[in-house]
């Protein structure tokens, strides 16, 4: 008999919460008159959901349009979920199936899992005239021998590898230690036709506003622009509010 067994027939008898809570510390265990109260408001049974397993096979009736949904699916949302899948066939067929008939549709209709890469994002309105200023540069061939492209990236200085290499008997070795604000530094060059400039680097919290901006391109582009192109290289930039302020141009 559990001492939780006892408190039923304690607060049959009327004894006190605190009385209740005394007794049960004597017992060895220790709970608040208020946990008492919150435990005996509990329900006495417990109703459990019946249990109705998911098949791992799908009616020929409904394979393709399953087969379909599935892929539709993929088509408008890449990053969804195996769980949204498994909900939305139930749905919208009513059946209940595993993950495996779901991973041999994706196999079968060529899908496969890819490591996501992230770029910058560009607005709507701008999409278009990018793209016609490089179909008009591509279709005039040319070779931007004369531009130096120029950016900013900001690197994380700590370890940030997704897997580790280890043996079967040292797992631990897994477990790694996590900074909440790790080391940074950013970096800002360029590329060219005629090679790299000089690259400029500074700590990661440090705020690139105008000045700040004219002394990296003093320090890092204009002595190597002399040096390569004589003042006859064109400087790309992005549009970022450093690059575009009156003291820069």
């Amino acid at each position: 008999k559990s001492w939780k067994d006892f408190l039923v027939g304690w607060h049959d008898e009327g004894v006190s919460y605190e009385e209740m809570s005394a007794r049960c510390l004597a017992m060895g265990h220790e709970i608040s008159p208020r946990a008492i109260s919150r435990l005996l408001a509990l329900p006495l049974e417990i109703v459990k959901t019946p249990y109705t397993p998911r098949s791992s096979t799908i009616p020929p009736d409904k394979l393709e349009v399953v087969k379909q949904y599935i892929v539709d699916l993929y088509e408008e949302d890449d990053e969804v979920r195996m769980t949204e899948i498994l909900l939305g066939i139930e749905r919208k067929f009513g059946l209940r199936v595993t993950e495996y008939p779901v991973d041999r549709i994706r196999k079968e209709a060529g899908l496969g899992a890819e490591s996501t890469r992230y770029g910058h994002s560009v607005r709507e309105a701008n999409r278009a005239p990018r793209v016609a200023w490089c179909r008009a540069q591509k279709a005039a061939e040319a070779t931007f021998r004369k531009h130096v492209f120029t950016d900013e990236s900001m690197v994380q200085l700590d370890p940030n590898s997704r897997f580790v290499w280890v043996h079967s008997t040292a797992r631990h070795r897994r477990i790694k230690s996590k900074f909440k604000h790790p080391q940074k530094v950013l970096i800002w060059g360029g590329i060219s036709w005629k090679g790299v400039t000089t690259l400029e680097i500074f700590n990661g919290s440090c705020r690139v506003d105008a000045p700040e901006y004219c002394k990296i391109l003093r320090d890092g582009y204009v002595e190597w622009e002399r040096k390569n192109y004589r003042g006859r290289a064109t400087l790309v930039q992005d549009n970022a509010r450093s690059h575009t302020a009156r003291m820069t141009r």
